[in-house]
């Protein structure tokens, strides 16, 4: 792809590494699971976690790529994927586009919040795992091609 095209459309996905990572630990946590034996608490703690891992690497897996930017058209547009849905918003469906600290494991997590007024209300939040970057630079990145 061109200088140009690459410009034009931008993507952003969890990362390739992260999406193996909870996969081989969802299979980790089922092997231990099965080992455990006769310690049903055991087992059931260790099955949840695998389920849970699974899960996160089948959305991680699934929804490739998270966010696109896409400024071909005459007016910039997002499109933001979920496990069910996708999301296609453009400036003036926008509330407000901004990255948002919260508290987390003791110390500040920046997380990027998509709200969304048109056609129905929305609040979108991506954190940097979900962006396979750091929010705030994604957010200059749609500041610059005129998203907020």
């Amino acid at each position: 792809m061109s200088a140009d095209g690459d410009r034009a459309r931008r993507q952003w996905a969890p990362p390739v590494p992260g999406v193996f990572a909870a996969g081989g630990g969802a299979v980790l946590f089922a092997i231990a699971a099965w080992t455990v034996g006769r310690d049903a608490a055991g087992t059931l703690l260790l099955s949840i976690a695998a389920v849970l891992l699974a899960a996160v690497a089948v959305n991680w897996a699934v929804v490739r790529p998270r966010l696109v930017l896409d400024t071909t058209g005459p007016a910039p547009q997002i499109t933001v994927r979920t496990l069910t849905a996708r999301h296609e918003i453009t400036p003036v469906q926008l509330h407000r586009l901004r990255v948002v600290r919260y508290p987390r494991l003791g110390r500040r997590v920046p997380i990027l919040e998509i709200d969304v007024r048109e056609p129905e209300e929305r609040l979108l939040m991506l954190t940097r795992w979900d962006l396979g970057a750091s929010p705030d630079a994604v957010l200059a990145t749609l500041d610059e091609a005129g998203m907020t």
